[in-house]
């Protein structure tokens, strides 16, 4: 029996796409949550607002190894401004037990040590939330 491949999002605008993926569930969708995380991180986009609650709504478990594939991908590409995003939306909001269970789930030395940079701390103003 062959898999049906998934549906890739082609642009900020491809919403039917994004829903689409969105619809399918987890784990269904697991090996589009790299992509979906991608488009989760720009807000002014149409597909965000598709796809970032769902990436929201996810369990802990299910985004430790995407979150890891997207923060080793765009740091080796040098998107560093999408790795500060990934702490900031997705990584920071969940916890330090968060925090703790990527960084212990990589051996990769240049991804541990933004657990420890100031730069991707959270902000101490939220925790107080």
């Amino acid at each position: 029996m062959s898999e049906t491949p998934l549906p890739s999002i082609a642009d900020k605008f491809d919403t039917d796409s994004a829903e689409q993926l969105v619809a399918l569930g987890y784990p269904v969708n697991s090996d589009a949550l790299d992509e979906l995380i991608f488009w989760s991180c720009f807000p002014n986009d149409p597909v965000c607002h598709v796809t970032h609650p769902y990436i929201q709504s996810l369990p802990n478990e299910a985004l430790v190894a995407p979150l890891l594939d997207f923060l080793q991908y765009n740091l080796e590409v040098g998107q560093t401004e999408l790795v500060v995003d990934a702490f900031w939306l997705f990584i920071n909001p969940r916890g330090e037990a968060f925090r703790q269970q990527i960084k212990q789930a990589t051996a990769d030395e240049a991804i541990r040590a933004l657990f420890d940079d100031p730069e991707y701390a959270p902000d101490p103003d939220d925790a107080a939330d």
